[in-house]
């Protein structure tokens, strides 16, 4: 098992010699003609001396990440960026997904199926046909619209599997209710929650500070993804699946709440676009 796991890593490594570097990177260094020949490839030759333009002006304006500190993360706009992107894992985390990951194979148990590697495969299959629906959402209903849904979709699997598992109804249709609620919940969390959380978060931030902001949010991230490995089970021992889920729901209405509210529509745009338009804000607000 250890062996087949191996091998999306080699496929990735593969993968990875025939991609690019990034071209505000190549900018930022100094190479300039590598920066326009890979805008060249991604974007067409249209849109280069567009793209080069505005490396310049936000450079210009914010200096490059090779100057920046740590310590500016304490800095508007930088510190609002890195709360945010925190808050934004901090639910995604406490929504439950890997609790229910981890409790999945037990839930498919209760209608027969015994395989973990079949259980696992159902997941896995749930979760892949979310990604790729994404793939065709996310530039057509936008980052803040597939987020709140994703969420309020979760809250309701969570309902969903609450009520099944606490309603006096027929053991097997309370089964099949688990069943479908938890594969909703991971559809749902496929759609929006997992992945468009990894793609907001580098769009609301500098390009000055845009790396530390993600090392930032994703170390919120595995420290609550550690907390909830590690007490889910003794929760459930202790108030019991129901409550534990119903926490979860509570969090992804939550999670719902505070996309719309603090999250800002950004498909369509362009990284320097999006980081102008801040840059304007906070000029206007500063006056």
């Amino acid at each position: 098992m250890l062996y087949i796991a191996s091998v999306p890593g080699f496929i990735v490594t593969l993968g990875m010699q025939f991609s690019v570097d990034s071209p505000r990177w190549l900018f930022k260094v100094g190479r300039w003609n590598e920066a326009k020949r890979v805008l060249g490839r991604l974007w067409g030759d249209i849109e280069v001396e567009k793209s080069i333009e505005e490396f310049q002006s936000v450079i210009k304006d914010d200096g490059s990440d090779v100057d920046s500190s740590w310590l500016e993360l304490l800095l508007e706009p930088h510190s609002t960026a890195a709360c945010i992107g925190g808050a934004l894992f901090v639910l995604q985390q406490f929504a439950g997904i890997n609790a229910v990951l981890y409790f999945s194979s037990l839930t498919f148990k209760d209608v027969g199926i015994t395989s973990s590697s079949l259980a696992s495969f159902f997941v896995g299959l749930t979760n892949f046909a979310g990604a790729l629906l994404t793939l065709n959402l996310i530039d057509k209903q936008g980052r803040q619209k597939l987020l709140v849904g994703s969420y309020l979709g979760m809250a309701a699997s969570m309902f969903l599997v609450v009520f099944a598992i606490s309603s006096p109804l027929d053991e097997q249709l309370s089964h099949n209710l688990s069943i479908i609620g938890t594969l909703m919940y991971i559809f749902t969390f496929a759609i929006g929650a997992g992945p468009v959380t990894g793609v907001v978060i580098p769009e609301f931030s500098s390009s000055r500070m845009r790396g530390k902001v993600m090392g930032f949010s994703f170390s919120v991230h595995w420290i609550c993804n550690f907390f909830v490995g590690l007490f889910f089970l003794e929760l459930v021992d202790k108030y019991g699946i129901a409550a534990v889920y119903s926490t979860f729901g509570g969090v992804s209405l939550l999670s719902a709440v505070f996309v719309k509210l603090f999250i800002k529509e950004t498909k369509g745009r362009s990284l320097e676009e999006i980081e102008m338009s801040q840059s304007t804000n906070i000029s206007v607000k500063g006056k």
